[in-house]
């Protein structure tokens, strides 16, 4: 027999080696496949933020479960929430128009904006009270009642305009609610005031300036303050803080 012939038989490999060989595959990737799911399960709160279409929910641990359950009945809460105080504040607002109606024996005159500032002239708006309402040139607005925003310039029957007190170059008379420190506003339009006072007044951010009247109301706050060593005087930048754009109610007495 030629030596070529018994090489040949010792390299053929038998049947019994080849399904132990692919037993031994099976069993490996089996392993693999339960070790894979074992580590899903273990660690489903961080892979699944990261791969969340690949991750099956199935493989999903109790507790991961249970976590979204209370994450989903805590954003259902908030909802409910915030639907209360809407509630809430849709009753409000019924009452204020119920005391603020047009009535000589209320506080006040309620009145729809028509023109916000941003689309009338020289820091005006017009309001849809007039002269039938009792509105008389002279009386002060007030937005939400507390901030005061102006005076009646002109009145007609069923309409009226109102001057800020912000307009530009216009002084109004404040006083400093944290010091009692009367101060003079002085309008640079779009509701900012400008104050000039002694540097050794203090004053903070977020001060707030209230109108000198016998009803207590907010004129503005204090949004920056610029000093310079050479002027004895430091410079006030203050605003409304109310958004005169999105304006839709205000009071009028």
């Amino acid at each position: 027999m030629s030596p070529f012939n018994t090489s040949s038989k010792r390299n053929k490999t038998s049947p019994q080696s080849i399904l132990l060989r692919l037993a031994g595959i099976v069993v490996g990737v089996t392993i693999l496949v339960f070790g894979i799911r074992a580590l899903v399960k273990t660690h489903a709160e961080v892979i699944i933020p990261l791969y969340p279409s690949v991750v099956d929910t199935a493989t999903l641990s109790r507790r991961a479960l249970s976590a979204k359950v209370n994450e989903l009945q805590g954003t259902l809460d908030s909802y409910n929430a915030r639907l209360t105080a809407v509630s809430l504040l849709e009753n409000e607002n019924s009452s204020l128009k119920t005391e603020l109606n047009r009535d000589p024996h209320s506080r006040g005159t309620l009145a729809h904006v028509l023109t916000v500032p941003n689309r009338s002239f020289y820091d005006t708006f017009v309001i849809d009270a007039g002269s039938v309402e009792g509105i008389r040139e002279g009386q002060q607005v007030y937005a939400f009642d507390a901030v005061a925003l102006g005076t009646v310039a002109s009145v007609v029957e069923h309409s009226a305009v109102v001057r800020l007190f912000s307009a530009a170059g216009n002084e109004t008379s404040g006083t400093a609610v944290d010091s009692d420190v009367a101060v003079t506003l002085i309008g640079r339009g779009a509701g900012e005031y400008e104050v000039r006072m002694p540097r050794d007044v203090h004053f903070e951010i977020g001060s707030t300036i209230a109108l000198q009247s016998v009803y207590p109301a907010v004129l503005a706050q204090v949004e920056k303050i610029m000093t310079d060593p050479r002027d004895p005087f430091q410079r006030l930048l203050a605003k409304v803080p109310v958004n005169l754009t999105a304006l839709k109610w205000v009071v009028v007495r």
